[in-house]
């Protein structure tokens, strides 16, 4: 009995000491030391042990500290090179440290930076001017003292430059902006918000940063020229190279605008060049508008009181309604800086056209435009070398004279009338996702003198051609003659522009798998790198640009509110030149929700002059010239989207919104508070700073909409605790796969007579928010993305909720006889109980409505539909959860399903896992969502593209799904995680080898 007792006391001791810290091991478990990511935000993870809080170091400052009960964070966004981290846990018996690990972020650069080019991306150093009081000639001379100035590398705003280096909170998680004092003085007094200002008792971002760094000249200074580039700026600059001024701030301004300067008498040909420059903050910084600190208040005025739109700059930067102001309002070095060469004459503005004499697509005329710059003295004469080539094959070749005098610039024109090589026969057409393979051919333009090339330009670009036209009541695109049904969202840049090259594919891939077609650059984002647009070229995204205005914003158009017409045409003019030769981009739209009041210049002189050769159209507002907004912003219920009166036509904004899964909330609202709102726990005010907000009296713009479907439909949470707070995000997943697979149905069955188009308000975030997207910003796809793609499928069976009709659409270029389609109602428990087909014959890009109606169910149940090939072939299916009532919180309680499932892979560089799911159990498994996690970590490596989750699945049923997984990962480290909404167990499930 004695030695039970010792036992016994033995155990519990142990047991304490280890509840105090002791004998406990601190490890990291991801990413492995060495790691390489181009992903600025890797996830790290360590191993749970019993402490209150860890405090995250990278690179030996502390960047944040998380609860006990979490093992996992994502940093701010990093600068590329080598870092190291470590986590010190606190605990009751006092600190544990990890080991210190180390991983590396690489990426391209956003700019095209050809071979030979210097990128000067390392190795900066930011101060404010405030602070160092010195000119430009002494910062820009050898050995300044700037040990205590903020480390960093390229692009990056000043404020990104001073989170990095620990002066201000992650602005990105929870109410961090809140610590960081804003660029207006009134509003720093209203919100005390001067405290935390790292210059003390100074308001920080009224005066200019210093950007600086030292670099070594390249090898071969001498028969060429050397130029500084800066790819863009915000918002004006003054540039030092070697303590002489290079660049005024009267001319380095703006943003949206590349800036060249010829630096080669500057440059030393021994020892470190110093280059500095002066970053000054736009001219109107404005005042924000309130901020929504309460649960669920009030937004504030979009875009604030309206006067930095008189700045060429990032309008979204006051404040949204999705997004809070940003404190500096990016003021920086936004895209990239380095140094390239040319002889005395270069080319540049390399332009590429196409044309189509549809409905004949077996020939098409190329047109080739380039300028010649002259630099030198004396009279240039050469051959111009216009080379056309498709999948490493030729096309044609051409030669062209040309002679050019001394300091002259000249545009040559290469077309049919030149060589009539240049009418292409058989062309292969770039065709939007979808509709046929997006092909690319390369243009190729050489100058050479004497038989040496002294200057090449080359771009992609694809042969297709934009037709338009408004039908009854809405506007139709066509692309090849053939018409094209536009399904996508409206997109926007990270609110600190803290995303790399490869984020801006990662966005396009995701896009793509959605099946959706089209994003609309918002105009106050502002225009994104060349990246988007070349991953939209790649994978056939359809792009829509808009130029810079907001007819609310800027009060109506109230004169004033416009940048000066010399700086908002000098802007234009680059983006028209940056974007022109992308196939992907087929609609300029002149502005946010009314005609800019610019549109005389943006299409009779900047459009006339720089894109006269495409097809693309011209939209004169977002909600207006065939099109309409204005949402609805408000989640409604499933039904009501088939009759509400705004979606039908061509509908540019509509605003279900998009609550994130889980675990992408406990990263930015990471703590649990009392402040929520009666009976609507969890949601408090850190969800209204994350855009969970109400619009005052009677605008519908509410979360509360969202919200109450939430609980109307599956139950209100009862526990107040964080696993209250994962119970009602696994709610809010039934609700958003419900609401964006119904907003897209509602136009797909429209579609050609009351309906051409739909995009979604919006497909993605800016920052880590609550409301309207698809996939959030850490790259999670919640449950609203899969039934978003669910509803884009190319050939869908989808049910009419406020009819309870079943519709069969067909988007495919034939027509398709003895389509069956098959409707089955299944009780929870998977018994069916009604059943009723019908045998179709479609025509091509159609919605045929099959005459089968649905009869109410008063208790749960889930409809079935089917359909099949007249061989018998599925090639369609979807799934319900239906009651009369819309009570659906018999689902909480439903049996857990029997899942068997089977990951395997080739482990080869196609990257895909292939996951084979069968419902062996006796109900129905409700939202069964798939993860890719790591081994050792178990956190979720995203981005990953599954080709169908969150599925549904009745008793003895099969699937098959798909999964894509980012190249910055091992597939030898990689298990599969699943769970269903009856059960919120996660299974994992190794991946076998094929």
């Amino acid at each position: 009995m004695k030695q039970h007792f010792k036992t016994y006391l033995l155990a519990f001791l142990l047991l304490m000491l280890y509840s105090l810290g002791y004998g406990q091991s601190l490890k990291l478990l991801a990413p492995e030391n060495n790691a390489r990511f181009k992903n600025n935000r890797p996830t790290l993870v360590w191993n749970q042990i019993a402490a209150s809080k860890y405090d995250i170091y990278i690179d030996n400052i502390k960047m944040e500290s998380v609860e006990g009960s979490r093992n996992s964070t994502v940093p701010f966004p990093l600068s590329f090179g080598k870092h190291v981290w470590k986590v010190v846990a606190i605990t009751k018996s006092g600190n544990i440290t990890s080991k210190t690990g180390n991983f590396t972020i690489d990426d391209k650069p956003l700019a095209r930076i050809n071979e030979g080019n210097v990128l000067l991306r390392y190795n900066w150093k930011v101060k404010s001017s405030q602070e160092v009081g010195a000119d430009g000639r002494t910062i820009a001379s050898p050995n300044l003292d700037t040990k205590k100035w903020s480390e960093t590398t390229l692009p990056a705003t000043v404020l990104t430059a001073l989170v990095r280096n620990g002066l201000y909170p992650n602005p990105y998680i929870a109410k961090n902006n809140m610590l960081i004092p804003d660029a207006n003085d009134d509003y720093n007094r209203e919100y005390d918000l001067l405290r935390y200002s790292h210059i003390p008792n100074k308001n920080p971002w009224i005066q200019p940063y210093w950007y600086r760094t030292e670099f070594e000249s390249p090898k071969q200074l001498k028969n060429k020229i050397w130029w500084l580039n800066i790819s863009e700026i915000n918002y004006r600059a003054e540039i030092w190279l070697n303590g002489v001024k290079i660049g005024d701030k009267d001319a380095i301004v703006g943003m949206e605008r590349s800036f060249k300067i010829n630096v080669s008498k500057y440059l030393k040909a021994k020892g470190k060049n110093v280059l500095a420059v002066s970053i000054y903050p736009p001219d109107h910084t404005g005042k924000p508008a309130i901020e929504p600190l309460a649960p669920l208040s009030d937004p504030g005025q979009n875009m604030a009181d309206g006067v930095i739109s008189r700045d060429y700059t990032k309008w979204d930067v006051m404040g949204w309604d999705w997004q809070p102001a940003i404190r500096d309002r990016d003021m920086g070095i936004t895209e990239d800086v380095f140094l390239s060469s040319t002889s005395n004459v270069e080319l540049s503005d390399l332009y590429v056209s196409s044309k189509l004499n549809l409905p004949d697509t077996s020939f098409a005329d190329i047109a080739i435009t380039t300028m010649i710059q002259n630099y030198s003295n004396e009279e240039k004469k050469g051959v111009v070398n216009a080379s056309v080539t498709f999948e490493n094959g030729s096309v044609f070749s051409v030669n062209v004279p040309y002679s050019i005098k001394a300091l002259e610039a000249k545009e040559i024109l290469i077309d049919k009338n030149v060589s009539k090589l240049l009418t292409i026969s058989n062309p292969n057409l770039w065709w939007p996702a979808g509709y046929g393979k997006p092909n690319l051919y390369t243009a190729n333009v050489k100058l050479v003198e004497n038989g040496n090339v002294v200057s090449e330009q080359s771009t992609s670009f694809g042969i297709r051609q934009v037709e338009t036209y408004i039908s009854q009541a809405e506007r139709v695109y066509k692309i090849n003659g053939r018409k094209i049904y536009p399904k996508g969202g409206n997109w926007v840049m990270d609110m600190m522009l803290n995303w790399n090259h490869s984020r801006y594919e990662q966005e396009i891939l995701l896009t793509a798998n959605a099946n959706l077609n089209m994003l609309r650059v918002w105009g106050p984002t502002g225009v994104p790198p060349q990246a988007l647009f070349d991953a939209a070229d790649k994978h056939g995204i359809l792009m829509w640009q808009d130029f810079l205005n907001d007819f609310w914003g800027t009060y109506k158009n109230t004169p004033g509110y416009q940048p000066e017409l010399s700086l908002f045409t000098k802007a234009s003019i680059e983006i028209v030149k940056k974007l022109r030769n992308h196939p992907s981009l087929i609609i300029w739209c002149g502005g946010n929700e009314g005609v800019n009041p610019r549109e005389e210049v943006l299409v009779n002189t900047i459009l006339k002059k720089y894109d006269a050769g495409d097809s693309r159209h011209y939209l004169k507002q977002s909600d207006g010239d065939g099109l309409h907004g204005g949402g609805p912003y408000h989640t409604l219920e499933p039904k009501d989207y088939f009759t509400h009166p705004k979606l039908k036509g061509f509908s540019s904004e509509i605003g279900p919104s998009g609550v994130p899964e889980y675990e992408s909330i406990a990263y930015f609202i990471p703590t649990t508070t009392n402040d929520f709102a009666a009976e609507r726990f969890p949601i408090d005010g850190v969800w209204a700073y994350h855009d969970a907000n109400n619009w005052p009296g009677e605008d519908s713009r509410k979360f509360t909409s969202y919200d109450d479907m939430v609980r109307k439909y599956y139950g209100s949470v009862e526990a107040t605790t964080e696993n209250g707070v994962e119970a009602y995000i696994r709610k809010c997943q039934l609700v958003n796969y419900e609401v964006y697979k119904a907003s897209i149905e509602s136009i797909n069955r429209q579609l050609w007579d009351t309906a051409s188009g739909v995009l979604l308000w919006k497909s993605n975030s800016s920052w880590p928010s609550l409301t309207w997207q698809i996939y959030d910003w850490y790259l999670q796809s919640h449950a609203g993305y899969y039934g978003a793609k669910k509803a884009s499928e190319k050939v869908h069976v989808q049910l009419n909720k406020a009819t309870m009709s079943v519709d069969f659409i067909s988007l495919l270029s034939t027509s398709e006889s003895n389509i069956k389609v098959k409707a089955t109602l299944v009780s929870a428990t998977g018994i069916p109980f009604f059943e009723a087909e019908k045998t179709l014959n479609v025509l091509p890009d159609s919605a045929t409505n099959t005459g089968i109606v649905i009869p109410p169910s008063k208790e749960v149940s889930f409809l079935k539909l089917e359909a099949f090939s007249a061989t018998g072939k599925g090639i369609a299916d979807n799934i319900y959860w239906l009651q009369e009532n819309n009570d659906f919180t018999s689902l909480n309680v439903i049996p857990e399903p029997t899942l068997e499932v089977k990951a395997e892979s080739a482990f080869d560089a196609n990257r895909t896992i292939t996951v084979t799911v069968k419902n062996s159990g006796n109900s129905v498994a409700v939202l069964a969502a798939f993860k890719v996690v790591g081994k050792q970590s178990n956190v979720e490596l995203l981005p990953s593209l599954w080709s169908d989750n969150y599925v549904t699945m009745l008793p003895g049923e099969t699937k098959i799904l798909s999964v894509k997984v980012d190249n910055d990962y091992t597939l030898n480290d990689i298990k599969i995680e699943y769970k269903t909404y009856s059960s919120n167990k996660k299974t994992m499930v190794e991946v076998q080898k094929k």
